[in-house]
């Protein structure tokens, strides 16, 4: 009888101790998809004042019935604060794994990217990709923004094993430490609010077991994504 006894707490402390890991695995999961629900509903929340604000631009600009400077300077403003947001919410949002993002949309982005900055894009792949997958392409082209600050020509094709960036230039300033990391696939530490697109690269080249590799050479930056799992994949990145 009192091993019965002992034999049945034994199964109820079991069975607690397996609930709590659930839950603390579920809790962890969470925790880890905070920071992506944060950003998607910061520029979800954004997106209908913005609207607003460029309707009543153009409200105002058929009651005066001609385009003015100041009103030009708004609604380029409105526009950069919008193509920003869209970059956003793919470099930082929420993604289902299984949702697909067709070229016409990226092409969209990097031609409005293309528009108001220094930097012109270029997307030459045909192929529709998992939006994840394209999370990782706009964290990096953030982290090209950060190495080419006067400027560049990025393309963007397919490759073996992946995608392949290529960044054309006349000056570039890398922070080998921070692309070492990347290349390592190692965590970032004693990042700032400038430069956290970095470190987001990092996490989630290991959350999709990718590897991230680079050629420099005068006036060219190359930059290889690449699925560990595949073996054409020829980085030196090391698993964690």
């Amino acid at each position: 009888m009192a091993d019965k006894h002992a034999r049945g707490e034994d199964e109820m402390t079991h069975a607690a101790m397996n609930t709590g890991a659930r839950a603390q695995a579920q809790s962890t999961i969470a925790q880890d998809d905070l920071a992506e629900l944060i950003a998607s509903r910061i520029c979800h929340d954004l997106v209908s004042p913005m609207g607003a604000v460029n309707n009543g631009l153009e409200l105002l600009q058929l009651a005066r019935g001609a385009s003015e400077p100041e009103i030009d300077l708004i609604e380029q403003s409105i526009a950069h604060a919008n193509t920003r947001l869209r970059l956003y919410r793919l470099a930082f949002g929420a993604v289902g794994d299984t949702q697909m993002i067709a070229p016409g949309e990226i092409t969209s982005l990097l031609q409005a990217l293309s528009a108001q900055g220094r930097h012109e894009y270029s997307w030459a792949a045909e192929t529709s990709f998992n939006r994840r997958y394209i999370k990782l392409v706009f964290l990096l082209i953030l982290c090209l923004e950060t190495a080419l600050p006067w400027g560049g020509r990025v393309t963007i094709e397919e490759a073996p094993g992946g995608l392949r960036l290529e960044a054309l230039c006349e000056r570039m300033k890398l922070e080998d430490t921070l692309w070492d990391m990347l290349e390592l696939r190692a965590p970032m530490q004693g990042l700032n609010a400038a430069k956290v697109h970095f470190g987001l690269l990092a996490q989630e080249l290991q959350r999709q077991d990718m590897t991230l590799s680079r050629e420099r050479e005068t006036g060219l930056l190359r930059l290889h994504l690449c699925s560990l799992s595949n073996p054409r994949c020829t980085s030196n990145a090391q698993r964690p």
